[in-house]
Parts: C-alpha cells; structure tokens; sequence
C-alpha cells in the first residue's frame, strides 16, 4: 500500500489516517489538561510557562513521528500518553536532544 506505515500488529495505515488520528490524539490531549488543570502549561520538569507568558506551548511528541513510522510502531504518533505539553523553547530542546534516538526497541 504506497503511502503507508507499519504498526506493530503488522497492519499497515495510510499516512492520512495517521495524519488525522494524531489531530484527534491532539486535541484530547489538550482538553485532558483543560479537564485536570483549567489551563494549559509547559509539562517540562522545572518550566512550567504557560500561555500567558506570551510563548506559544505545543503538543510535543515524546518520539517524533518520523521515528514511530521508521520503527514500525506508527500507533505510538497517536498515542495521547506520548504526548507533552511544552513551551516552544522547551520544544525545541527536546526536538535536538532526541534525534535519532532509539526508543521502544
């Protein structure tokens, strides 16, 4: 199937399901956080910022989704528990630190 990608069950799904299963997995994410906290806020040990400190914060994926597909484990790119709020600053480090980094073996 071109444009697919393997999940670890063997199935494989199309890149625009993929594509629309992690907007939902987003947007659960976020109202999960409103639910719990009221507010959203950076989820990086010792950061903490939230929106009123005029930066935007992101739904982070814990594994990128570029690695998820490489690994075969697509579904973890929609899995709303590897997803963390982070401010852009923290984004952005977390982005750097993980490349090509191995997780879920």
């Amino acid at each position: 199937m071109a444009n697919s990608y393997k999940m670890s069950n063997g199935d494989r799904v199309l890149k625009s399901v993929v594509d629309h299963r992690i907007r939902k997995a987003k947007e659960e994410k976020l109202q999960l956080m409103l639910d719990e906290h009221g507010y959203i806020f950076c989820e990086e040990p010792g950061c903490g910022k939230n929106t009123n400190a005029g930066e935007p914060i992101d739904c982070s994926h814990d594994i990128s989704v570029d690695e998820c597909q490489k690994m075969g484990k697509t579904e973890l790119a929609w899995d709303v528990q590897m997803i963390t709020m982070r401010c852009r600053t923290c984004h952005q480090i977390h982005d750097k630190t993980t490349l090509g980094t191995q997780y879920y073996k």
